[in-house]
């Protein structure tokens, strides 16, 4: 009778050790699917919360690409000069509103056989890319509310080598005007730093 006591206890406690077990690793695997989706949030709201090429910055760089065709700040031909990288080898600058924010344009053109007299005769062939800075309260005090965009001549993003889209609070833009003498991270433009600035009336050209 005492032997088999022994037995049935020895029982017991192997059929207990295996329930604890058996407990200890549904919780581990358990614990192991709540980290694996605390990293996946984590890693979605850190794509959200991106400086710059987050899913807000790409739509509104969107919305903003309509808004510079309907008041023409993407098609008046304004001073063309000579420049140099980080922009085009020769570009034009332009000034308007859109939405009451303050937005400058700047349309660069590059390639085989670009001059200033080549631009004139076909921008449309010669143009690279369309880079904007746009006024929006509230969006970046640290660095004057400056939002930043940089477009093909379709209207969609460039990209870093990384593949992140260049709309937002862009650090390559913001580092390089951060030098600007002018104020307000915007250089001064005139006929003797490089070209005067080509100032649209952006309602008007809306009627």
């Amino acid at each position: 009778m005492k032997r088999n006591t022994l037995r049935l206890g020895a029982v017991t406690f192997a059929l207990s050790a295996l329930v604890f077990v058996g407990c200890a690793d549904t919780m581990e695997k358990s614990k192991m699917m709540d980290d694996s989706k605390k990293m996946h949030s984590m890693d979605k709201m850190t794509k959200m919360e991106a400086a710059f090429g987050g899913e807000k910055d790409v739509a509104y760089s969107k919305k903003l690409w309509e808004q510079l065709k309907a008041t023409k700040l993407n098609s008046t031909p304004a001073t063309l000069y000579v420049g140099g990288p980080p922009h085009g080898a020769v570009r034009e600058v332009l000034e308007g509103k859109i939405d009451g924010n303050r937005v400058i344009v700047k349309r660069n053109y590059g390639g085989e056989g670009v001059s200033i007299e080549s631009v004139k005769k076909d921008r449309e062939k010669f143009l690279k890319a369309v880079t904007i800075m746009i006024k929006k309260d509230g969006y970046d005090p640290k660095n004057n509310d400056w939002y930043w965009a940089k477009y093909k001549a379709d209207g969609s993003l460039h990209q870093t080598p990384k593949g992140e889209k260049i709309a937002g609070k862009f650090p390559g833009c913001i580092g390089c005007h951060n030098s600007a003498s002018g104020g307000d991270l915007v250089f001064v433009h005139n006929k003797e730093a490089n070209a005067d600035i080509t100032l649209v009336d952006t309602m008007k050209k809306m009627k």
